[in-house]
């Protein structure tokens, strides 16, 4: 991300200056970020970084929590599932019509294969989550 960052400060400042901007500034910094939030989105997820809006449950028992924590990963784990397959379908349709950026002429499919990495990776990771749950109430 600091590298779409100093290369849009470039294309600004040379559009500004001598009238030459980077070519594809837009593409590459749209592709970029869009990975960059793919890429983000399981580490969020491991680390308990997502919004928690607690005024509802700041009173609740700890059983209470624990339950709602459990369907917030079988929604993930479900939200993960959709996206997963519709990603893959977008980037293997983008592929087969050789879908490209308009400037730099960039594959975009590639972009929708780290998509449905990530989303695998998030997925994985609330599968996870819902087999500790489960497993812990076996145990007892």
């Amino acid at each position: 991300m600091l590298a779409l960052a100093v290369m849009t400060v470039v294309s600004i400042i040379g559009r500004s200056t001598i009238g030459v901007s980077v070519e594809g500034d837009y593409e590459l910094v749209e592709a970029g970020l869009g990975i960059a939030v793919f890429l983000f989105l399981p580490e969020c997820y491991v680390k308990q970084g997502h919004v928690v809006v607690d005024l509802f449950t700041a009173h609740c028992q700890m059983v209470t929590i624990r339950r709602l924590e459990m369907i917030s990963d079988l929604l993930f784990t479900l939200v993960s599932a959709v996206l997963i397959w519709r990603i893959s379908l977008a980037g293997m349709e983008a592929y087969e019509y050789m879908e490209q950026s308009m400037i730099l002429e960039l594959p975009l499919w590639w972009v929708f294969a780290v998509g449905v990495v990530s989303m695998s990776l998030l997925g994985l990771c609330s599968l996870n989550n819902l087999f500790i749950y489960f497993f812990r109430r076996l145990v007892r």
